[in-house]
């Protein structure tokens, strides 16, 4: 196999170009870095577009030997080598492992992914810290919600920087973006409850009956749930807490609340 050593190439172009939305969009694609990350993606059904990897990293790398190797003896997935500094130019990462995997978006039908869901599922509206989504995806890991639903106006999850946050978490959840509200209508047409948060809700979230099926709202970090998705939602809920701290970071929060709706539905099962 040749490698690669022109940053004219065209792989090399497009594979930078995913870095910026706008390319990611046109082309339907991202990429996911590193050896962990990489391992897991071949071990998922996922949409593969190609493999790039530097052998001169990959092999200086903890567990890259191994990872090249498997990926060598892969005969139905294009794999290309970089040379090093040009696989480096192509990513926005500042040490590289030295392998990435270029994939398709997920074009996901919501309608058949709520009838079928039977758990719980997270609603981010206009979350725009990456770090944010990150924490909540993996959060969502933890706490078995896979699904994930972002309103028009919430960061793009595929970028590089949240990809990153993630640690491969997105892997394990179907994200998916709606230009409107009238998923809140379908949600309960399939018997989910809306809940959202406010600093100004009586109710605590130990009201919840873990029985139900729940959508938890989170909202932007400046503003909180949008006004119309809080007048469109069946409870409002707070997290009890000192009076030390005004607010909780989104990401925290959500976490509080999906260890909770975890824990309560693991102790009836």
């Amino acid at each position: 196999m040749n490698t690669i050593f022109s940053k004219t190439n065209e792989k090399v172009k497009f594979i930078r170009s995913l870095n910026e939305k706008k390319f990611r969009i046109k082309n339907n694609a991202f990429y996911l870095e590193g050896v962990k990350v990489v391992n897991e993606i071949l071990d998922k059904a996922v949409d593969i577009m190609f493999i790039a990897y530097s052998k001169s990293i990959l092999t200086n790398t903890n567990g890259g030997e191994t990872l090249l190797n498997r990926i060598e003896k892969l005969e139905n997935i294009d794999k290309i080598d970089f040379e090093e500094n040009i696989f480096k130019y192509m990513t926005d990462t500042v040490n590289p492992q030295g392998i990435l995997a270029v994939l398709k978006i997920p074009d996901y039908d919501i309608s058949t992914l709520i009838k079928r869901n039977n758990k719980n599922i997270v609603i981010l509206d206009k979350i725009q810290d990456l770090g944010n989504i990150g924490t909540i995806i993996r959060s969502c890991n933890a706490f078995d919600i896979n699904l994930i639903i972002c309103t028009q106006g919430t960061v793009d999850v595929y970028s590089p920087k949240a990809l990153r946050a993630t640690m491969g978490g997105i892997l394990n959840c179907n994200i998916v973006y709606v230009n409107n509200n009238d998923i809140l209508k379908l949600l309960k047409e399939n018997g989910y409850s809306l809940v959202t948060t406010s600093l100004n809700s009586t109710n605590s979230i130990e009201v919840l009956d873990y029985s139900q099926k729940y959508a938890f709202i989170m909202g932007n970090e400046a503003n909180g749930v949008s006004d119309e998705l809080q007048d469109l939602s069946d409870i409002s809920v707070k997290i009890p807490m000192s009076d030390k701290i005004e607010s909780l970071n989104v990401g925290v929060a959500t976490s509080i609340i999906l260890y909770e709706q975890y824990k309560n539905k693991t102790s009836r099962d």
